[in-house]
């Protein structure tokens, strides 16, 4: 294809990211300290993907992190953040050692805690089901081998021959039904599941057990919301030369000699590099390329390629003093099938998995502030507005219907939670709910799915999507690439810079890291 000339003239970077979720970040940052010119596109006023916050009634509210694993002294995570240079500066507090998660089974009206800590973790489960005390220590063993054998999430190399697709293509809900057979316990192991959209026809075990490995190792809430991440990440880029550009969505990635050159943004911007690394989902990104670019074969891939279901989230502002501040999160299961399988009808039994959490503003905090519900929700409920588009950035009003829909999720919610807090309604002082169309918009996420696309232990290969395309300068990251989550998002960076030249040599460096910075 041969590029057309423009009356405008280009920026020119060696590394352009399109996106400005955590794992372009941690890429942007890592190449700027390397002495590269970056630039970050991001077509939003706020960067950092499911890392922004919102404000109201004076209030932050998250809308992605409602808590993180792997920040404890010594653990993957920290390490990460150390090494690129924001760890010390990131505020957070650590959930209760004892039950980080509650698992509220509404069916037997149990509710079943979640330690943090190996060991805390199987003798807690152990003391509660004292008949599979043996059971339980053998799958805690299994959990953790399989998390030993994904070698990146211990900041290190993929190891050949480490992996195999045996290891992918185990499902979680098997794997937990060959150790379990009490129904209670198999749903209250699956009791989280809404954050990976536990799904028991396809959901991998290593999924699950890197997931939960993180918050056994450690558990945090971000103080003042998870932006902050976002924010120390951009100073690190800008301390270092690089750019950020807001407002610039792009609609266009030029090729020549079957390479990418140039970035068309929008009001006629265009962005000229060596180098190309998309941090937006890959049926977004090859929308932008120019059709004979691609393969035909990749491209159905990738339009083939099915996405996690959709969320929505409702949040409360909580008059004051009136519920005390809880220092985990619950997780509510009306039926213990529905750990395992997703079911987003809005109907009668609507929701019948939910997460409620609640934001963290200091250390000893004594009195909730916010309280934030995550649960399924049918993208088709939405389709009247398939058309219509609202952000900050471009805004639009979808309508009264649309309005009234959200304040029956909002209500129905409000009613589900007067079970964990008797007499909630009269504490709430004011309402929001984010629907899967809000996701959509300012996440340019599919179906309005926040977690990418769904892995599936029948078909590994099919749902894995590689960092590099066939177009040599142009390098993929983000959870699609690997996990969802601040953790695995993080992870995709290390491995798509591995792919890259100047970062070829990262896991080395984050190692040579940890060996001189320890004590």
């Amino acid at each position: 294809m041969v590029t057309h000339p423009h009356p405008f003239p280009a920026e020119s970077y060696d590394y352009a990211v399109i996106g400005s979720g955590i794992s372009g970040l941690i890429c942007a940052a890592y190449l700027a300290k390397k002495g590269r010119s970056v630039a970050v596109l991001e077509q939003n006023h706020q960067i950092g993907g499911c890392l922004q916050v919102f404000s109201r009634d004076r209030k932050i509210f998250d809308t992605g992190v409602h808590y993180i694993g792997g920040l404890g002294d010594g653990q993957s995570l920290k390490r990460l953040f150390d090494f690129i240079g924001i760890g010390e500066s990131l505020k957070y507090h650590r959930l209760d050692p004892n039950h980080f998660d509650r698992i509220v089974l509404k069916e037997s009206g149990r509710i079943v805690d979640l330690a943090q800590g190996w060991d805390r973790f199987a003798g807690s489960l152990g003391e509660q089901f004292p008949e599979q005390k043996g059971a339980i220590t053998a799958f805690c063993e299994k959990m953790k081998d399989t998390v030993a054998r994904f070698s990146p999430y211990h900041l290190n190399p993929l190891k050949p021959g480490r992996l195999t697709t045996v290891d992918l293509s185990e499902g979680a809900w098997q794997v937990i039904t060959s150790f379990f057979s009490d129904a209670e316990l198999i749903a209250a192991l699956g009791g989280s599941s809404i954050l990976y959209a536990g799904n028991r026809s396809k959901t991998p075990f290593y999924v699950y057990a890197l997931i939960l490995n993180s918050y056994i190792e450690g558990a945090f809430r971000m103080i003042h919301g998870g932006s902050q991440i976002a924010k120390h990440l951009s100073r690190i880029i800008h301390d270092h030369d690089g750019v950020i550009h807001k407002y610039s969505k792009v609609e266009a990635i030029e090729i020549k000699d079957e390479k990418a050159v140039r970035l068309r943004c929008e009001k006629e911007r265009y962005i000229e590099a060596a180098q190309f690394i998309s941090c937006i989902h890959p049926s977004e990104l090859v929308r932008l390329l120019p059709g004979e670019s691609l393969r035909s074969t990749y491209r159905e891939r990738v339009s083939r390629l099915p996405n996690m279901p959709a969320l929505i989230s409702v949040y409360f502002t909580i008059r004051e003093n009136t519920l005390p501040y809880f220092n985990y999160n619950y997780y509510v299961i009306k039926n213990y099938r529905d750990a395992w399988e997703i079911n987003a009808a809005f109907d009668g039994e609507w929701p019948r998995n939910l997460m409620v959490s609640t934001g963290c503003e200091e250390e000893d905090q004594q009195w909730c502030n916010t309280v934030n519900v995550l649960a399924y929700c049918d993208y088709q409920q939405f389709s009247e507005w398939e058309d219509s588009f609202n952000t900050t950035a471009v805004p639009g009003w979808r309508g009264d219907r649309y309005e009234q829909l959200k304040n029956k999720f909002i209500e129905k919610i409000k009613s589900e939670l007067e079970d964990l807090f008797p007499g909630f309604p009269d504490m709430v002082v004011a309402s929001y709910c984010s629907t899967p169309l809000t996701y959509r918009d300012f996440l340019s996420a599919p179906q309005g799915t926040p977690y990418g696309v769904e892995k599936d232990f029948n078909d590994p290969l099919f749902t894995f999507v590689s960092p590099k395309l066939k177009i040599p300068n142009i390098f993929l990251t983000g959870q699609s690439t690997d996990l969802h989550g601040v953790y695995g998002a993080s992870v995709s960076a290390l491995l798509t810079l591995s792919h890259i030249d100047d970062g070829k040599l990262v896991f080395d460096e984050i190692q040579q890291y940890i060996k001189h910075s320890r004590p």
